[in-house]
């Protein structure tokens, strides 16, 4: 039940978020375009975007992000104050542009710059885009939503079969896959168009598979398991390369012997197989080995020299904006909450990092704290590079999803074990509470009034309040117009429902129990 409760929020996040939304979307769409239409295993990063993707983006309103796109594109801020018969005319305009167009190449002037990721993801969801070849852009990128929250809706199970081999139980291992369920910025990650959607599903395999060799022992069988999910991360995400040193530390916590560390060698031989050719490419074509425009942009800067400029980083904000750009972080409009909640959640996690020192002779958590550390390295690597590159203090904290089923099992044992043994059965329950008040709160006082022009940004970035001014400004009835892009406004209504119905079920997947303590 929680699976399909985890799905129907993911299908009602895909229908209301505005068009192009999503992180970096549109160049993700236009990648999978490319490979379906034009019948390429691989998309030059220079190739031009289609046709109607460029029209779509001075016609539909933008998010904050692309806010320096030149007329007539025109952000969601501005968009609504945009004379009625004007978007109107837009509308018709995006709704009705020829399916040939999708054939078509636009100016040249965006390029589809996400075909420096790997290509599984487009290799996967090609075949889609080309069954649906004849249909409008509209009803193609809401079909590549829906599929990709069908990829990713395979995490919650996932993160159920990580907790139930640390505790051996079913309950709590339930209870913390609930509060992956429920968290809003999971949602805003994976519903869309975009090869996140299999990353966290293939690198919470990962993490299972990772405990699994501890506390079993490293068989072969393991091992190649290990090698083939890890060559699959490697061909859909780059950043399954911090998965390399995390797998080493799992294959020395098993039994603490140099056979048992080499049986990972062939895990790592069969990754390298799978995806070698991938990373060879890159050195060959961009001469670095991820291939990421920020590595490309300080291809020639020596690692002194790295180190040197990096020391003006101040990492204390860097954290702070991985921190709450995980937590929650509406989309690439940056739509953010109060300082205070984000505070709250970091006290939380505090304590839960207390609680899991006590319990890191426990194999398990090793196995758990070897792949969430060897990702939080990478997420830093990522500070460095953006700063140098970008002059940027911060990565992106939503990339953190994907060792999700690390995380939550990491906080719910470490709160258990430090608060006294009548509380720790709440605990579960409480932060599925929690995140399912916070998805509530963001989707109806902060997504749903920005995208329907009751609030905007300030000038300074931030978001405003919801007021009853703003609300009363545009009506209920005007709002359900306004969100209806994708879908009829009966059929987002409905949707909406199985949304609430997904977040009760979650809820109410962490009932209270007594259940053991014990941490494998």
């Amino acid at each position: 039940m929680l699976w399909a409760c985890f799905l129907a929020r993911l299908l009602f996040y895909s229908a209301l978020l505005p068009l192009w939304e999503g992180y970096d979307e549109w160049a993700h769409f236009a990648v999978v375009r490319e490979m379906a239409i034009g019948g390429r295993l691989l998309v030059s990063r220079e190739a031009p975007i289609p046709r109607d993707v460029e029209a779509s983006l001075q016609l539909a309103p933008v998010p904050w992000e692309l806010r320096s796109l030149p007329p007539p594109a025109v952000t969601e801020d501005d968009y609504w104050k945009l004379a009625p018969e004007e978007r109107a005319r837009r509308r018709l305009v995006l709704r009705t542009m020829p399916a040939s167009w999708g054939r078509e190449d636009g100016t040249g002037a965006l390029q589809a710059y996400e075909a420096l990721q790997p290509p599984l993801y487009y290799w996967i969801a090609a075949p889609l885009l080309w069954i649906l070849r004849a249909s409008g852009l509209l009803a193609q990128v809401l079909a590549l939503r829906w599929f990709s929250s069908l990829l990713a809706s395979l995490t919650v199970p996932l993160v159920f079969l990580v907790g139930l081999e640390v505790w051996g139980e079913s309950g709590i291992a339930l209870a913390s896959a609930a509060i992956v369920a429920v968290m809003p910025g999971l949602a805003l990650d994976v519903a869309r168009a975009g090869n996140d959607s299999l990353a966290v599903p293939l690198f919470t395999l990962l993490t299972w598979l990772a405990v699994k060799a501890v506390r079993h022992g490293m068989a072969l069988h393991l091992a190649a398991a290990l090698g083939f999910v890890l060559g699959l991360g490697l061909l859909t995400k780059a950043y399954f390369l911090t998965a390399i040193p995390a797998l080493l530390v799992v294959g020395w916590l098993g039994r603490r012997r140099l056979p048992d560390l080499l049986r990972m060698l062939p895990a790592i031989g069969i990754a390298i197989a799978m995806a070698g050719w991938w990373y060879l490419r890159n050195l060959r074509t961009t001469g670095t080995l991820s291939g990421l425009s920020e590595a490309v942009m300080l291809r020639h800067m020596g690692a002194f020299e790295m180190v040197r400029k990096s020391a003006g980083i101040d990492w204390w904000k860097a954290v702070d904006t991985i921190s709450f750009s995980h937590l929650y972080f509406g989309g690439w409009s940056s739509l953010t909450v109060r300082s205070w909640m984000y505070h709250l959640f970091y006290i939380s996690i505090l304590a839960a990092a207390i609680g899991v020192f006590r319990l890191v002779r426990r194999p398990a958590v090793g196995a758990l704290l070897a792949v969430y550390l060897s990702f939080w390295l990478g997420e830093l690597y990522n500070v460095v590079m953006l700063y140098l590159s970008k002059g940027l203090p911060g990565s992106m904290g939503w990339y953190l999803y994907a060792v999700v089923g690390a995380e939550v099992t990491l906080c719910v044992a470490g709160l258990r074990a430090l608060l006294p043994r009548r509380v720790s059965p709440w605990i579960p329950a409480t932060g599925a509470v929690v995140f399912a008040l916070l998805d509530f709160y963001t989707l109806h006082a902060v997504a749903i009034p920005y995208y329907t022009g009751m609030i905007r940004h300030r000038a300074d970035g931030s978001l405003q309040a919801l007021h009853w001014a703003g609300l009363q400004s545009v009506g209920l009835g005007q709002a359900a117009d306004r969100l209806s892009e994708f879908v009829p406004p009966v059929l987002l209504g409905g949707l909406w429902l199985l949304y609430l119905a997904g977040m009760a079920g979650s809820v109410a997947c962490t009932r209270t129990q007594e259940s053991p303590d014990n941490v494998r």
